[in-house]
């Protein structure tokens, strides 16, 4: 599997994505994954404020969440099926001012997929929509799936032996986050201008049955809970 980031001009607020993709992205070929940083698509749909005082952005935060949690450094917001730092509102590369979550980032993973695959002539193509994410009990941050479009998401180990011939009874390899996660180490973070990456070679089972309820779970079933309390 290879992961290829590709260097593109700065996209401005209110840039046609379609025409930015069409520009940068290279031929694409039968089976590739289109991965596309979430804050490209923001921008296009004009997912932009002006920055404000810390009082209006907290407003911002809860009025883009499903819940809120204080913590002493920002607000936790539930947006999309994650708990997000401030709900995902970016103040890095915004200029001075706040940049928000794609709106429908599950139908616009989907729309894009239809578009990419008609304008090459493809069958089966995967899309990517990655955002950045820290992790509970970890340092730093890692790229991680805000939503998907054209393959399955996870590789299914249940029923199978492992080497010592035990089955296994709940490993699932979630497929989608790793790449995304291995994306993000070409993409960068800083000032690279590489906000998308062409994934070959992933072996991945091209479908387009799979969405968002497939990758999330409700708080009410997450192992965790009995941790945080939710």
């Amino acid at each position: 599997m290879t992961i290829q980031s590709v260097h593109t001009s700065l996209f401005q607020q209110g840039d046609s994505l379609e025409h930015f993709l069409f520009r940068f992205l290279p031929r694409l070929k039968e089976k590739d994954v289109v991965v596309i940083t979430s804050k490209i698509i923001a921008l296009s749909q004009g997912r932009i404020v002006a920055a404000r005082s810390d009082r209006e952005k907290d407003l911002l935060v809860k009025q883009e969440s499903k819940k809120v949690v204080a913590t002493p450094w920002f607000l936790l917001g539930f947006k999309d099926g994650e708990w997000r730092p401030n709900a995902g509102i970016d103040e890095s590369n915004a200029c001075k001012k706040l940049i928000l979550l794609p709106k429908e980032p599950w139908r616009t993973a989907r729309n894009l997929q239809k578009t990419l695959k008609k304008k090459y002539k493809l069958k089966r193509l995967g899309v990517l929509i990655t955002d950045t994410r820290t992790r509970p009990l970890q340092k730093g941050t890692i790229g991680s799936v805000l939503s998907f479009f054209g393959f399955a998401p996870f590789k299914s180990y249940v029923g199978k032996k492992d080497l010592f011939g035990k089955p296994f009874k709940w490993t699932r390899v979630n497929l989608a986050q790793g790449l995304a996660a291995a994306a993000g180490l070409v993409m960068g973070e800083g000032k690279e201008r590489t906000p998308l990456a062409i994934i070959k070679g992933a072996h991945l089972h091209f479908t387009e049955r799979f969405n968002r309820i497939s990758l999330f779970i409700p708080p009410s079933k997450d192992i965790y809970r009995f941790v945080y309390g939710s």
